[in-house]
């Protein structure tokens, strides 16, 4: 086999496991809006406001403190950033 045909087959081996991965993702994303939606009902009697800066602050330190690379702090920021806003304008 030639090197060629060792890197294909090793960019799909890569490339099923990211397929894999995105599905554990996107079931994780799901399962964290349904999360999200049921907070945000409870907020009105607990008397709390939809939006709380400080703790989208408490989420981006966490999320910097789990995170062992190779991604930046930054870059975690800007998906949980997205992450957010989706958040934000989801309807439940």
């Amino acid at each position: 086999m030639t090197d060629a045909n060792n890197a294909i087959d090793s960019i799909q081996a890569h490339r099923a496991q990211i397929d894999a991965l995105d599905e554990k993702i996107v079931a994780l994303l799901n399962e964290r809006a349904a999360h999200s939606l049921a907070i945000r009902a409870l907020k009105p009697d607990a008397q709390l406001g939809l939006f709380d800066p400080k703790r989208e602050e408490e989420i981006f330190e966490r999320i910097g403190e789990y995170n062992q690379g190779p991604l930046y702090r930054d870059d975690l920021q800007t998906i949980y950033a997205a992450i957010l806003r989706v958040s934000k304008e989801m309807h439940g």
